[in-house]
């Protein structure tokens, strides 16, 4: 006799539920939070720049972006290399 029941199978393509600090298998991912708080020192140093330009001159400036690039382009250049 033959088995016409339906058969279940796992459902590959569900979205996945991790979250926003969790690479796509759910792992916490360090360079996301690594992303994350490089981008909070930039707002930072960059507000605080603003705000006593005169006292800190462009020390400020440059530190703003090395955060920014810190942010960024240590995710894309993982990204390239994997």
């Amino acid at each position: 006799m033959v088995n016409i029941s339906p058969t279940t199978t796992p459902a590959d393509n569900s979205p996945s539920s991790a979250g926003f600090l969790q690479d796509n298998n759910g792992n916490n991912s360090a360079m996301r939070l690594m992303s994350l708080i490089a981008l909070i020192a930039a707002i930072c140093f960059g507000s605080y720049t603003l705000v006593n330009s005169k006292e800190v001159g462009s020390v400020g400036t440059n530190i703003t972006f090395a955060f920014l690039a810190a942010s960024f382009d240590g995710k894309a250049a993982q990204k390239f290399a994997e």
